[in-house]
């Protein structure tokens, strides 16, 4: 078993550069022990233990190597695993009449304790039997271990996993109801995996879906898998950018970026360059690893409208280029409309992070909250955006960045609960501050596909994953198509929140169980918002305002946001719960406008803080928890 498969060996692979730095605990173990039973017993009745069942752990390395670890269920269950040296495990169980269990992301409490494992009967369980093969597509040669998800549309019912043999075929006992299938291949001597949903469809909206109706067997839901994989590749992107008079536009920027959903992965700029004098440009990536195989394009110029590849305003409708071995794409050429001189407001900004560093190359969106359109800006390299040739309106604003979690302006996950801004004139200061994203390093993925309720894929809906304690652990941006991938999850109840400016906001509950399958679905059916602007915020906010700190409880650092009316000298103070003055964030004259300053308690100890917005005829205390 050297080819084991599954999309979470990314996940896996991160985990392993960082472990011995971030748990060192985990890396000092080096035994496992645990029983394996029978699905569906619990603490309350006797727990049915499985006899001779394979529990076998694996990880692949930078170099692509797999190491590998078994043990064998004694008469009560139990296995022990030792001498396992120092990485992050994926845990394959298996047993003769059971269907088989995948649980990824091992991490150092699971280490230390009896991991319970717990298989479902195929013997009495309903369904259907299906089959197929995994093959590569430029032969005949099959494909073994790769694994296969059945990955069921209601999180009541448990997906199915199934494991391909030495001549690519598999087959597994699936109970009725609807499923998504996907197909994930990693190669023994390459750290690459490659994943896609039945069909090659690379992404969870193209996917079809198998109905098993328990009565007839299905034959043939196969996977033809690109030749190329888990070998280095080059690809070179060449084109022309004219404007709509076909005047070719020399020194327009051309980025080059990593396309988001389809292999776990997000957007980030891979390289740079500028058209020549015939408009002409050339970028060539050089032996990219395979993790890297989808890619969107922008062109942009003062003067003109920022265009994505194919003629798309925003990123996330940007048309996805994918290739797996060296490939030249030609022709990219980009028609760049000039900005309308009858539009003439735009709103600027900073976008920094909570040590207040600039983001550069964040994605600034600008939805009309009247038409839905969006307009779309890139952060320099010190964190400022400017979105021109604006029409007068009100918009809101969402801010998204690589590594952080993204927000609609000020500091909202929905739109509705967003500070709006109302474009009369030029708006500056709208400055965002980014949260990093803390997502872990387990393994679970919560998948979805969002469309209007006219059947139309919605690009650009913000999608957070929350904890059952309100905290935020994950967050995406739906593509083109709809879709949006949130990896990392651990065990628990989780509540997505779907929202796009225009259309009313949507929450569904989920639970990830890693003895269930490593995927959940969450689907969302939006509707057009019969309210369009809930509030507005001018260019100069009408009264001094202290926000509530946002994220609270905190740990380590939080974002205080205030409002000023008017110039004046403006104090910010931090306070423990016994009046004494901890820290000052603001003390000096500040003009009229909104502002966001971060709190870094890293040095002090858990507890409630209060802060204090002071002026010449406004004071304003709020309390904030900071919990280590």
């Amino acid at each position: 078993m050297k080819k084991l498969t599954q999309s979470f060996f990314y996940l896996s692979l991160i985990f392993f550069l960082f472990a011995a730095k971030q748990y060192p605990q985990m890396m000092m173990q080096d035994t496992l022990r645990g029983h394996v039973y029978v699905a569906n017993s619990n603490d309350e009745s006797p727990r049915v233990p499985i006899a001779n069942a394979t529990v076998s752990l694996h990880s692949f390395t930078m170099l692509g190597d797999s190491t590998f670890y078994s043990a064998t269920t004694d008469s009560t269950g139990a296995f022990v695993i030792g001498g396992i040296k120092n990485a992050n495990y994926v845990i394959f169980c298996s047993a003769s009449g059971y269907t088989t269990l995948v649980r990824q992301g091992l991490d150092f409490e699971d280490m230390n304790s009896s991991i319970n494992l717990y298989l479902h009967d195929t013997l009495s369980a309903s369904g259907e039997t299906l089959s197929g093969r995994v093959k590569f597509d430029e032969s005949d040669t099959p494909i073994s271990q790769a694994i296969i998800e059945f990955i069921s549309l209601s999180n009541t019912t448990p997906n199915v996993f199934a494991t391909t043999d030495s001549m690519g075929f598999y087959s597994a006992k699936v109970p009725a109801g609807q499923y998504y299938v996907s197909c994930t291949v990693s190669m023994n001597d390459s750290a690459a995996f490659f994943h896609e949903y039945y069909e090659n469809a690379p992404s969870i909206s193209q996917a079809k879906i198998i109905n098993v109706n328990g009565m007839e067997p299905m034959d043939n839901i196969s996977f033809e898998i690109p030749q190329h994989i888990g070998m280095k590749h080059t690809i070179t992107f060449s084109g022309n950018v004219q404007s709509t008079t076909s005047t070719p536009i020399d020194s327009a920027r051309i980025d080059i970026l990593t396309a988001a959903g389809e292999d776990h992965g997000d957007r980030a700029l891979l390289a740079s360059t500028r058209t020549d004098a015939n408009g002409n440009f050339s970028i060539t990536l050089d032996s990219l690893s395979q993790t890297i195989s989808s890619f969107m394009i922008a062109a942009h110029k003062e003067g003109y409208k920022l265009q994505f590849y194919n003629n798309q305003d925003a990123f996330f409708d940007a048309t996805v280029l994918r290739a797996f071995n060296d490939t030249t794409f030609s022709n990219l050429n980009f028609s760049l409309v000039q900005a309308d001189t009858n539009n003439k407001f735009s709103i600027s900004g900073t976008v920094t992070d909570s040590a207040g560093m600039g983001i550069k190359n964040a994605f600034v969106t600008a939805f009309d909250s009247a038409s839905g359109q969006s307009r779309v800006a890139i952060s320099d390299s010190n964190g400022n955006y400017s979105i021109r040739e604006l029409a007068q309106g009100t918009y809101y604003l969402m801010f998204y960045a690589k590594g952080y979690e993204p927000q609609f302006y000020l500091n909202a996950d929905k739109w509705e609960s967003a500070t709006s801004v109302v474009v009369n004139d030029t708006v500056n200061n709208l400055n965002a501050v980014l949260i990093t994203n803390n997502n872990s390093v387990f393994g679970g993925d919560v998948i979805g596909d969002i469309h209007s309720d006219k059947g139309t894929p919605l690009a650009g809906v913000l999608v957070t994953l929350k904890d059952s304690t309100g905290e935020t652990v994950g967050s995406a941006v739906t593509d083109a198509n709809g879709s949006y991938t949130i990896s990392g999850l651990a065990q628990g109840n989780y509540t997505v929140v779907a929202s796009i400016s225009t259309y009313s906001s949507q929450n569904q509950t989920t639970t990830y169980d890693p003895n269930s399958g490593s995927t959940t679905v969450s689907n969302f059916t939006m509707t057009q918002s019969v309210t369009a602007v809930k509030s507005h915020v001018s260019n100069t906010p009408s009264n001094f305002v202290l926000e509530n700190n946002y994220p609270n409880p905190f740990n380590p650092s939080t974002i205080i946001g205030f409002s000023v009316p008017y110039s004046t000298h403006v104090t910010l103070d931090i306070f423990n719960v016994l009046g004494q003055k901890v820290a000052t964030l603001v003390n000096k004259n500040l003009s009229a406008g909104q502002y966001n300053y971060s709190f870094d308690a890293s040095r002090f100890a858990s507890g409630v803080y209060l802060y204090r917005l002071q002026t010449d005829n406004f004071v304003s205390v709020k309390k904030m928890i900071l919990s280590k």
